[in-house]
């Protein structure tokens, strides 16, 4: 089946050239001028819109059209960062500072990914064209507004609030608070969840009625509204639309795409010249390996407190055999070895060959057409596990993660009904870390659920094992409370401000 190719189609510069002001615009290439005239032109605004995501963990060079968010794992005790990398090696164990480069990148692309669904939501509805087709591409852009809202929420705590295309002399914005991000981010979703419920094949990719409301959940769930999160879950699950896919390695090695597990994925394109494909292969892959084109260069690396939390007894959880490389794994006739001295695992999800018939690049930048699915429907089932534990039923929660456990290529024991309200919360935490693994969810989690700070300080964790890494003293992780909650507003900003922007307390 065909897949929608978020192709670059325009990229305006409102404020023109370069200033030194709050940088909360792109910088373009196309002008304006005789732009959005037709339909096709307004397709193209939503398409650009779309692209704003390609590269959406971190900057937008080539090398960073990467389909996995680092964010969600280096944040935690799961993944450490490769040793070249001094910026999310700091954001790793908390010692970053708002000079971080990362942190800067990913400001610029949050706000990016904002410019284009304003100029998107603005341009269109002068154009003239099919009103049906027209609303539906600005109910895509308000999409795609409100999960960036979401995610700058989530990441930043209070930030600039911008519903609008910014001239020159409007660049000068203070904070919003971040429940006045998650109220548009609400206003936004709810405007998109009247989406079409499915796409022909030439669309597939695209927003649906059914991603909105996935990821209006998610808002809610970090709201703590429960009771507003319960019934778009259940649209969801009793929409008959969705299911698990029997293989889990299959979610991630480019064989199957726009599946019947996937909510909302990033659609990438291998061999366009355009910039369009996934490079986590390479990016992920274990360095020095030689398994994928490029050799792998293990950016991001398991670690030994992550494999631990793998179930063992009565059977090894299989997702840690799909998720993570351990020394004499055996990947298409080649020993994995752990040559450069790692953590003694490497990453395993998104190790695509080629052999498994997933289109990949043999030159750089070795890019894949390997999707990234931002929600599957393995996350709303645990999602409805949650707020049918948060509202008293913990009962019935327990079925709905036992959906997870039970995938045929996974096939770990039921959980017991009889297990209490905590015990629930513990499992539901569980099954997230290793049902995602990689896939950008877990530290977020741990803020969302506000026991990052303990769950990051604590002797269990193997970072803090005094046996084991002794130079720590038990002290790893620097997470302070309060602070460390969210990221601080990158340094560069807030120069640039003039003193409108206010960094955040204790930074």
């Amino acid at each position: 089946m065909k897949k929608l190719t978020f192709t670059i189609a325009l990229l305006a510069v409102l404020a023109g050239g370069c200033n030194d002001k709050l940088n909360l615009e792109p910088i373009g290439s196309v002008s304006q001028d005789g732009f959005y005239t037709t339909a096709d032109d307004a397709n193209a605004a939503v398409v650009a819109c779309y692209n704003a995501i390609l590269a959406y963990h971190t900057g937008g060079s080539t090398s960073n059209t990467t389909g996995m968010d680092m964010w969600g794992d280096i944040q935690s005790s799961d993944a450490e960062p490769h040793p070249d990398g001094v910026a999310w090696n700091q954001i790793y164990q908390y010692t970053l500072q708002p000079n971080n480069g990362e942190l800067s990148n990913q400001w610029f692309q949050i706000y990016e990914g904002i410019y284009r669904s304003n100029q998107a939501m603005e341009k269109i509805p002068a154009i003239e064209m099919d009103e049906a087709l027209k609303g539906r591409l600005i109910k895509e852009a308000y999409f795609l507004r409100g999960w960036w809202m979401l995610r700058l929420a989530k990441m930043y705590g209070d930030a600039p609030l911008v519903t609008k295309t910014l001239g020159i002399d409007d660049l000068l914005i203070p904070k919003s608070t971040q429940q006045e991000l998650f109220d548009q981010a609400e206003k936004d979703l709810l405007e998109a969840s009247t989406l079409p419920d499915t796409y022909d094949d030439a669309n597939l990719g695209r927003a649906t009625s059914y991603a909105a409301k996935t990821v209006l959940a998610e808002l809610y769930l970090w709201e703590k509204k429960w009771a507003q999160a319960k019934p778009l879950l259940e649209t969801v699950i009793n929409s008959g639309k969705f299911k698990l896919l029997n293989s889990y390695s299959a979610l991630f090695d480019g064989s199957v795409e726009n599946h019947s597990e996937s909510i909302f994925e990033i659609q990438y394109k291998a061999n366009t010249g355009k910039n369009l494909g996934n490079f986590s292969t390479t990016y992920s892959a274990p360095n020095g390996e030689g398994y994928v084109p490029g050799g792998g260069w293990g950016w991001i690396r398991p670690t030994q407190d992550l494999v631990n939390e793998y179930e063992k007894t009565p059977k090894e959880d299989p997702r840690l055999t799909y998720s993570i490389f351990r020394k004499g794994d055996n990947f298409e006739g080649q020993i994995f070895k752990d040559v450069v001295n790692g953590t003694g695992f490497a990453l395993k999800k998104w190790v695509i060959s080629g052999k498994t018939g997933a289109e990949i690049e043999q030159n750089y930048p070795w890019h894949t057409s390997a999707n990234f699915a931002l929600y599957r429907y393995a996350e709303v089932l645990l999602m409805y596990a949650e707020v049918l534990n948060e509202t008293g039923s913990p009962a019935a929660a327990v079925p709905y993660i036992n959906q997870v456990r039970a995938r045929p290529s996974v096939n770990m024991p039921p959980l017991a009904t009889s297990l209490n309200k905590a015990q629930v919360f513990e499992a539901i935490r569980h099954e997230r870390r290793v049902e995602f693994t990689f896939e950008g969810k877990i530290a977020f989690d741990l803020r969302r659920w506000g026991i990052a700070g303990s769950f990051l300080r604590s002797k269990d964790r193997w970072q803090n094992d005094t046996k084991i890494n002794p130079q720590w003293g038990g002290n790893f992780f620097k997470y302070v409370d309060g602070k460390h909650d969210f990221f601080p507003i990158p340094q560069s900003e807030i120069d640039k401000s003039g003193g409108t922007l206010v960094q955040h307390p204790k930074w």
